[in-house]
């Protein structure tokens, strides 16, 4: 996988002395930089490009987070959610994913990198103190991809060792790249898990653009998995449906079986291709020779567009059965879905409790 190279940096007025924003500048002192005031005041530049998210994911926007960075994941109230928490260091993504949701979501196709990590890791401290009781699974890609752009930022150098010193937390990094490098020599002590985002070969070739191939990912993935103190994950989400999604998901699942050992494993999630209703417009505008938006859809619970109920369950069964055979005793779990998909789906009823239960009891094994 190519790893990216920005076209220029802008720093927000007041950051300049940040040492975050210093370890960049040193490390791309080629790249053109300058201050900005806003982000927005970037965006005013680059809109009446043909397509301004392709210009705009060339430019690193660093700037100051204020206070937003740790959250709890966004819950849809008539699907089960499992209590995951989200850490935003970064906003916005140098890939290309046909169905990626960030191109609704986000309204400025910018990549903005939070450098104020000191201030972020202490108020995520004194969180987890004052729940001493809790365990919380916590993320960082849920508004960017968590490794693309560790090559320039080294975060993953300051997030570990921290999330190793918790008694109460477990980080998992989720990522198409195989962006690994600052990882390899770093202790872990059990509290770091690295996910990634898989699906099926032609799923990957056709819609996952600037990623790492499958078969990078799951090179990492092993890589990984063979230094003490880590494990890994993997996120079916979005499954895609298509001809013969049985036989390369079966592909993809014999290929993870192949890489790693079962138990190394955190834990597999399967979740559908969903998407808000404008993003569909948008795949047909940006991704023209996507077949992707020209499904049969729903309106969910959620408001996103769906795939009919029984097919979910044809794709869900499909997968799960395939876990089970080829790595059994994995714990497996599905996005955004109801109570009753998920009985349908495993044979027995689960309540949000029960399902946060069994992640937390995956996330606190610690592999040494």
């Amino acid at each position: 996988m190519k790893l990216f190279h920005p076209s220029k940096i802008y720093i927000e007025n007041g950051c300049e002395k940040l040492p975050l924003v210093k370890d960049i500048l040193k490390r791309f002192p080629k790249v053109p930089s300058e201050s900005a005031e806003h982000a927005s005041d970037v965006y005013e530049k680059i809109k009446t490009a043909k397509d301004p998210w392709v210009h705009g994911k060339k430019i690193i926007f660093l700037a100051r987070d204020q206070g937003r960075s740790f959250k709890p994941f966004p819950e849809a109230e008539d699907y089960f959610s499992c209590d995951y928490h989200s850490l935003h260091l970064q906003e916005g993504c140098d890939m290309e994913c046909s169905y990626c949701i960030l191109q609704s979501y986000l309204t400025n196709p910018l990549l903005m990198i939070y450098a104020n990590m000191d201030e972020i890791l202490e108020n995520l401290q004194g969180f987890l103190n004052r729940h001493p009781q809790k365990f919380f699974r916590i993320g960082t890609g849920h508004l960017s991809d968590s490794l693309s752009l560790d090559h320039i930022t080294h975060t993953s150098k300051i997030l570990v060792p921290f999330f190793a010193k918790q008694k109460n937390a477990v980080l998992e990094f989720k990522t198409k790249s195989d962006n690994i490098q600052n990882l390899l020599d770093l202790k872990s002590e059990g509290k770091t898990i690295v996910s990634w985002s898989i699906n099926a070969g032609p799923i990957q070739k056709e819609e996952e653009h600037k990623c790492a191939s499958i078969e990078e990912r799951l090179a990492a993935a092993s890589k990984i998995a063979a230094i003490d103190g880590y494990r890994v994950g993997f996120h079916f989400d979005p499954m895609i449906d298509f001809e013969d999604w049985e036989k390369e998901y079966e592909a993809t699942v014999k290929k993870i079986a192949n890489a790693v050992p079962a138990d190394k494993i955190a834990w597999i999630s399967i979740g559908s291709l969903r998407m808000m209703p404008d993003l569909k417009k948008k795949m047909q505008d940006r991704f023209p020779k996507s077949k992707l938006p020209y499904g049969e859809w729903i309106n969910g619970m959620d408001g996103k567009l769906r795939y009919f109920k029984h097919r979910r369950l044809e794709l869900y069964k499909g997968l799960a059965d395939m876990l089970e055979k080829y790595l059994p005793g994995v714990t497996s779990y599905l996005i955004m879905e109801s109570p009753e998909v998920w009985r349908r789906v495993y044979g027995k009823e689960f309540t949000k409790t029960s399902i946060c239960e069994m992640l937390d009891h995956s996330g606190s094994k610690i592999s040494l």
